[in-house]
């Protein structure tokens, strides 16, 4: 039986506790690091996240992905 392509259009930023990084969660389930380090001024590494890397489609259920929230939503979980 073939599996259909995922609906959902928009990838949920997340953030959690005692972690830097910043997460791209799909509805499927599946959920990777999409952020990293910025750096400041003068060339120096900041504990700044910027979200750098977005896939057009979920690898784990095809959906085309079109948006996401620009500030992450916060769980007080570790992951």
């Amino acid at each position: 039986m073939r599996m259909k392509r995922g609906t959902d259009h928009n990838w949920e930023t997340r953030k959690y506790r005692g972690d830097m990084a910043i997460y791209a969660h799909c509805h499927c389930g599946f959920e990777y690091c999409c952020s990293s380090s910025k750096r400041n001024d003068d060339g120096s590494w900041s504990f700044m996240q910027i979200i750098t890397k977005l896939y057009r489609y979920c690898p784990n259920c095809g959906a085309r992905k079109k948006t996401y929230n620009l500030e992450p939503t916060r769980y007080d979980s570790f992951i």
